[in-house]
């Protein structure tokens, strides 16, 4: 089956804040796991040979309105873009946090039109609701350029602030723009039944399963009653977007074990039982490769 990331990162310890950095010490102590304070280009490559991933979005977080981040933003943008020169199978989008106002709209212009990116990330964790009509301006810009916005929702690490990151506060946005394409990141958990609404009532908003190897892992019943429910509110499939969050959730399943996992999933009984239906092979492939290929690339399929 094809394969295509729709979430993932690289960095070196270089371009990131002191902040980040021991936020990764304390998740790896916690976990039990190594540091990840480096996870270049080289590293996501290596991983989607052996997974058989034929291409993937790098996703990066601009932090430099609240943390001292060792790059400008322009520069930051430069090293991503630069990092996978000549690479064929690895996109990226530009990180820019909304308010940067005018600075911002320019910079997603620059990163969209001459330096190839292809998305805007958002990190609302940072300190922002991504609903302040004071961004709007960044918003009409993204949907000029014809891009999506990809937003973190949910869960965060440490020094930043979770209550930024609730489905909810991206619905206005959604509903007042209504061509932009957006996508909640990480099925919005522990919010999963308000991005699921969110999504259902706009059409315009998709969500990606990356980060949810951790259900997987350990409680993968968690995982089947968010794709039932994704179903039953018509997300699933053709909404859903397949990803990872590579390097970040490696240490509890590799890229390769999510790739089987995805590809090979089907609800168990107890759901079944309970009157829920059968995901297809058809429906898998929507989530794996074929919406992103629609979303990311324009692929007519």
């Amino acid at each position: 089956m094809r394969v295509i990331d729709a979430h993932a990162h690289t960095w070196i310890r270089d371009i990131i804040s002191e902040k980040d950095l021991e936020a990764r010490r304390i998740a790896a102590k916690r976990n039990g796991s190594t540091p990840q304070l480096d996870s270049p280009a080289i590293n996501l490559k290596q991983a989607m040979t052996k997974a058989g991933i034929e291409r993937a979005i790098i996703l990066p977080i601009d932090s430099g309105l609240n943390q001292e981040m060792p790059l400008t933003l322009t520069e930051k943008t430069d090293w991503h873009v630069d990092e996978i020169e000549g690479e064929d199978s690895l996109y990226t989008f530009v990180g820019i946090d909304p308010r940067r106002g005018e600075e911002g709209i320019a910079e997603l212009e620059r990163a969209v039109t001459e330096k190839g990116c292809i998305g805007w990330k958002m990190y609302p964790p940072n300190g922002f609701y991504p609903d302040d009509d004071e961004y709007y301006p960044l918003y009409e810009k993204a949907a000029e350029l014809g891009i999506p916005v990809l937003l973190h929702q949910g869960f965060t690490s440490r020094y930043k602030h979770v209550k930024y990151a609730r489905p909810v506060f991206v619905d206005k946005v959604a509903a007042d723009f209504p061509k932009l394409k957006i996508i909640l990141a990480h099925v919005g958990a522990p919010w999963v039944d308000e991005t699921l609404m969110v999504a259902a009532k706009n059409p315009n908003v998709y969500v990606d399963v990356s980060g949810w190897q951790m259900f997987a892992a350990r409680t993968p019943i968690k995982l089947y009653q968010m794709i039932v429910d994704a179903k039953s509110f018509r997300v699933f499939p053709n909404r859903m977007l397949w990803g990872s969050d590579f390097p970040l959730f490696e240490h509890m399943m590799e890229l390769v074990d999510w790739v089987d996992f995805f590809a090979n999933l089907e609800i168990p009984n107890v759901l079944l039982d309970a009157g829920y239906p059968q995901v297809t092979q058809d429906e898998i492939e929507n989530v794996m490769w074929k919406n992103a290929a629609r979303l990311f690339f324009g692929e007519k399929l």
